[in-house]
């Protein structure tokens, strides 16, 4: 059964789901420590920290890992250096923008969503750089097949991020700060783990290079340029701008998906609410258990889609997607079982009894993750296809539909978990409906 169901999962998705078990338990971890040890209350500018990240960080960094990884699994690109200098250079601009948009709205960051703790908005501004760096790295290493790098990010990351807890708990006194700055400074820690240690040979279906490609494509995208490839470079620029701009619109609706309830709890909370947004967090990071390790399926099933659609090997790209599809569907059922029964209870053991919450609302978002596995897996492959400008379409459709139920009001919880949940089965439809009108994919 085991064999069967590793058959199923794209190349490297063992690799990456090692480094994913370690993140994952490092994660789960830290949470449980900053829950306990600054209560409720205090946790709740520091869950929106962590959910602000995600939003912000892989919701605008996403689209450099995506589109390298594809072009150079998708043999489409001449050499390492025509895909990582022009992200660099996107994704660099980027980072510069999102720091001035922060600094500008820093004052509103500070005192909304972080209760007046201005050390979490250095960390903030950290998240954004290590992030950032950090996908960029993340998509040479799954364009290449160099998976143990990839998870070896995400081992640094979570081990790192408690590593920084303990220093930081010797050399500062505000709780607060120790955990938001091991939140800002641990991406830095996951990229230094990526790229040391040993570099083998890419594997089957990616290009081939030497043993110090990572490096290589490193030192290729800040070394000196002659003038006379000056104008291929702003070629090669344009060329990657316009995917990387539709990605970008999918990759930021995406985010606001996965990350806008706890946000959304906190703005609508009542002046006697004020740790409600932390609960809900909470909730939300136990139902999302089987979709962090969706991660490890994500990473290597982009380039395995990517080589498959440029081989035009539309046979194959059907039955790989087909095979996964069956795969997430019944772990999201098992996963929304598994939560109608214990997971309200897991949240207590886990957080305290401060952060107790109901079992529909554990049914619920577990219901909304399993669906989100799907959307995820049915972007990538519109990725694939170079049908990034669709996939941005059906996210948006998706997102809209959020505002909409929300409006409903009643409960607090139940408004916002039945909102998530239209969100991601809009984009589910979306979805798979413009895939399905891609030819040569039903026949």
């Amino acid at each position: 059964m085991l064999m069967r169901i590793l058959d199923r999962l794209p190349e490297g998705t063992v690799a990456v789901g090692g480094g994913l078990v370690v993140n994952g338990l490092a994660a789960y971890t830290f949470i449980a420590l900053a829950s306990r040890d600054l209560g409720a209350e205090a946790y709740t500018p520091v869950g929106l920290l962590w959910a602000l990240s995600f939003l912000l960080g892989p919701g605008f960094f996403q689209p450099l890992e995506q589109e390298t990884a594809r072009v150079i699994a998708g043999r489409s690109a001449n050499g390492l250096r025509s895909v990582v200098r022009p992200a660099a250079i996107l994704g660099g601009s980027l980072a510069l923008a999102l720091a001035v948009v922060a600094v500008v709205a820093a004052p509103w960051i500070v005192d909304s969503l972080f209760a007046g703790h201005g050390i979490l908005f250095v960390a903030l501004l950290l998240v954004l750089v290590g992030l950032g760096t950090g996908h960029l790295v993340r998509g040479v290493l799954a364009g290449l097949g160099r998976f143990g790098g990839y998870a070896r990010y995400f081992i640094g990351d979570g081990i790192g991020r408690l590593l920084l807890v303990g220093i930081g708990s010797l050399v500062l006194t505000d709780d607060v700060a120790v955990y938001g700055l091991a939140v800002g400074g641990a991406p830095f820690l996951g990229v230094a783990a990526a790229l040391t240690g040993r570099r083998s040979g890419a594997t089957a279906g990616g290009p081939e290079v030497s043993q110090s490609a990572t490096a290589t494509a490193t030192a290729m995208a800040t070394a000196p340029v002659p003038d006379a490839v000056v104008s291929g470079r702003r070629a090669e620029l344009a060329a990657l701008a316009p995917a990387m701009g539709f990605l970008l619109v999918a990759s930021v609706s995406t985010a606001i998906v996965l990350n806008v309830s706890p946000l959304a709890v906190e703005l609508l909370a009542g002046p006697d609410q004020g740790d409600e947004a932390g609960r809900f967090l909470n909730a939300l990071l136990v139902a999302r258990v089987p979709l962090f390790f969706f991660q490890a399926v994500q990473a290597s099933l982009l380039p395995k889609l990517s080589s498959l659609a440029a081989d035009g090997r539309l046979v194959e790209f059907r039955h790989v997607l087909a095979r996964l599809l069956a795969l997430v569907g019944a772990l999201g059922a098992a996963a929304i079982v598994a939560c109608a029964l214990v997971g309200h209870l897991v949240v207590e053991m886990a957080f305290g009894a401060g952060f107790a919450v109901g079992r529909r609302d554990m049914v619920l978002l577990a219901a909304s993750s399993a669906v989100l596995m799907i959307v995820l897996a049915l972007a990538q492959a519109l990725i694939a296809q170079r049908c990034q400008g669709r996939m941005a379409l059906a996210w948006f459709a998706g997102l809209c539909a959020f505002p909409v139920v929300l409006a409903f009001g009643g409960d607090l919880f139940l408004r916002v978990e039945l909102a998530l949940l239209a969100t991601v089965v809009t984009a589910m439809v979306a979805m798979a409906v413009l895939l399905a009108r891609r030819p040569g994919l039903l026949h």
